[in-house]
């Protein structure tokens, strides 16, 4: 019985002749086997394999699209990349809001459908920059109660963490922001109330710290972490008083010593 001979395994033609490093270059614009991300094809052009993968991140409904950001969020932050986490959180809230009012178009539907849709709508304002919204348009009122509740409450949750995010990242005031956002959707989140007064205390607004405090304790009266958070405001307080003391003994010397 003639056998065969099996063929020699070697490497592919294109990277018979590269060295190794060229090969990982080459890889690494593969989506799977990238290790930082290459928009490029190597000779100038697009990567089209990276770009088909994004496109593939903002198929489906802005829920589906801003869930998937928001997971991918959570993923990067329990791995302590509070800047990517941050990030990903963004792109759901953009996912969500838009900067202009959504329309109903149809061929088949007339003015007075149209109309009757829109008064329909729900809308509820949650502005990541000045004139946007969300809006959710539906045949059914109850349905879009139910769409714009679910929107509503995924747009609170990323805001809510993204400003986790920026304590990490010590961007304060973005962590204030991002916290004001959360109130405008839920007026009684204790724990936006809590990150506000972290991050106002870490670049001394220490009476909007104090602010914050106390209506976090009017929410959780027995919270340990609002309590133990508003003696360090206090302390804080303290410290700062005492070196405006100092500082105005210090003038007073120094205008005591011109004189003589």
């Amino acid at each position: 019985m003639a056998t065969t001979t099996p063929s020699v395994i070697g490497p592919h033609p294109k990277y018979a002749f590269e060295d190794t490093a060229s090969l990982i270059k080459d890889l690494n614009r593969l989506p799977l086997f990238m290790t930082e991300v290459d928009t490029t094809d190597g000779e100038g052009g697009s990567n089209l394999a990276l770009e088909a993968l994004q496109a593939l991140a903002y198929e489906g409904t802005p829920f589906e699209i801003a869930s998937n950001f928001k997971a991918q969020g959570n993923d990067c932050f329990k791995l302590k990349q509070y800047k990517d986490a941050a990030e990903y959180y963004g792109k759901a809230i953009a996912a969500v809001i838009k900067k202009d009012q959504r329309k109903v178009e149809s061929s088949r539907n007339s003015s007075a459908d149209i109309a009757e849709k829109e008064k329909i709508a729900e809308i509820f304002d949650a502005k990541e920059e000045p004139g946007t919204r969300i809006q959710v348009i539906s045949d059914d009122r109850a349905e879009a109660d139910k769409e714009a509740e679910k929107l509503k409450e995924l747009v609170k949750t990323c805001y809510l963490n993204r400003s986790a995010c920026n304590l990490e990242l010590k961007n304060y005031r973005r962590a204030i922001n991002d916290c004001a956002e959360v109130l405008k959707l839920q007026p009684l989140n204790a724990k936006a109330y809590y990150r506000s007064a972290r991050a106002c205390l870490a670049i001394d607004k220490i009476k909007e710290a104090q602010e914050c405090v106390e209506r976090g304790l009017e929410l959780e009266p027995q919270s340990s972490y609002f309590k133990a958070l508003s003696i360090k405001v206090m302390q804080r307080e303290d410290h700062l008083l005492k070196i405006e003391q100092q500082n105005s003994q210090r003038e007073v010397m120094k205008k005591h010593v011109v004189r003589i």
